[in-house]
């Protein structure tokens, strides 16, 4: 079998503990009870105005913009990743099936409720479902394998008792 590269066992804490506060920072941010503006210049590929009111598209510009959302996002996702694909301590090929089967269950998961959202959600409303689902998808895949990795630890735990 082609072995599987995974990040390092280490990386698992720190991963845990930036997933945890970006995802905590990115739901006060949602509800708007926490903001902050990290104004910088960027290279922008494409930009588009159209929501704040300006109908101006540029495109491979410099602009100022607030970096904080991106800054966000990115520990998010890159935190999550980490934290979903580092070693355990003991890897073995339950570990790698659960791991697997975990990324399965979370990617036919969220594209089933994907299609549904397209099939009842029409128009503006559908761009925060949208949304939602770049975060879902992290966020289940770390559920649906901490719970699977937990339930078949305490059943090898109790065989070993035994």
């Amino acid at each position: 079998m082609k072995s599987i590269y995974l990040f390092p066992n280490k990386l698992k804490i720190p991963a845990l503990v930036v997933f945890i506060i970006s995802f905590i920072l990115i739901l006060l941010q949602a509800t708007h009870t926490f903001d902050i503006e990290i104004n910088t210049k960027v290279f922008a590929i494409a930009n588009d105005y159209i929501l704040e009111g300006e109908n101006l598209d540029k495109y491979s510009v410099i602009i100022t913009d607030n970096i904080y959302n991106e800054i966000l996002d990115i520990t998010f996702f890159l935190s999550g990743v980490i934290l979903a694909f580092s070693k355990e301590k003991t890897e073995d090929e339950m570990i790698g099936l659960i791991r697997y089967k975990s990324l399965t269950y979370s990617t036919d998961f969220t594209f089933s409720m994907l299609i549904l959202s397209e099939i009842f959600i029409y128009g503006a409303s559908f761009i925060p479902v949208i949304m939602f689902f770049f975060y879902g998808f992290i966020l289940f895949l770390n559920i649906f394998y901490y719970t699977k990795l937990f339930i078949y630890k305490k059943q090898f735990s109790y065989e070993n008792e035994d």
